[in-house]
């Protein structure tokens, strides 16, 4: 039933990237994404280096998600990437087969209504031009 209606929240939300699979519903998932919630739980416990290639990971996945996400400039909004991770963890814990992938893509879910829209210093008012605030 979580299943049916996380995916029900993922295509119902404007902007969220719906159809992003193949014909069959599958993708690719790269590095620690496809393990699952019960590795990421040991990783989690054990910290160091295997903690810290899950935080890359979701700080990458989280990143792509602002990239290709309309109106969407920042999907953690005002909180921190920690209360994110404690999210993560509280998932996980809930769900330890599922891949962690998952996980992470059902905290976007949640994260979605809250999310930032606008970089902060941008007036309001202002209309977005398509140019990255990303500093390289």
């Amino acid at each position: 039933m979580r299943k049916i209606v996380f995916l029900f929240l993922l295509v119902t939300l404007p902007g969220a990237p719906a159809g992003a699979k193949d014909v069959d519903g599958e993708f690719a998932v790269f590095s620690v994404g496809g393990e699952t919630c019960e590795t990421y739980l040991r990783a989690r416990q054990r910290g160091g280096r295997e903690q810290q290639r899950y935080s890359e990971w979701v700080q990458g996945y989280l990143s792509a998600f602002n990239l290709i996400v309309a109106n969407t400039y920042n999907i953690l909004g005002q909180q921190e990437f920690d209360k994110a991770v404690r999210w993560l963890d509280e998932h996980c814990d809930e769900n330890r087969q599922d891949p962690f992938v998952n996980a992470t893509a059902a905290l976007t879910v949640n994260l979605f209504p809250v999310r930032s829209n606008m970089a902060p210093d941008k007036d309001s008012r202002a209309k977005w031009t398509g140019t990255s605030t990303a500093r390289q």
